[in-house]
């Protein structure tokens, strides 16, 4: 796990933006991460989300717990997009307690 944080902090970082948003897509296409953002797919099935998460809270506990089912299931060679196992509910949920652990992200 500590393998993938690595990676997805290399992302850069910008404390200026929300800590996640809904992706937009442009003509069918994902669109492009801001700096310092890491695409993220929620959910399963018809269910499923794409959320734009700032990198560094991908290291918060809440957060790294999800990465590590995440890696259970899909394991460390999974080609794609970044996805988390459970509801777009609980995600929303995860970082909402990362938002507040006071340092104002």
């Amino acid at each position: 796990m500590r393998q993938l944080i690595r990676r997805l902090s290399r992302v850069g970082d910008d404390t200026s933006s929300a800590p996640s948003s809904p992706a937009k897509r442009r003509g069918g296409k994902a669109a492009v991460p801001p700096q310092g953002h890491v695409p993220v797919h929620v959910g399963d099935g018809s269910d499923a989300e794409r959320f734009l998460v700032r990198a560094e809270l991908l290291g918060r506990p809440a957060l790294a717990e999800l990465l590590g089912r995440a890696a259970q299931e899909y394991g460390y060679d999974h080609q794609g997009p970044l996805r988390i196992p459970c509801s777009p509910a609980a995600f929303r949920a995860a970082l909402a307690s990362v938002a507040g652990d006071g340092d104002g992200c």
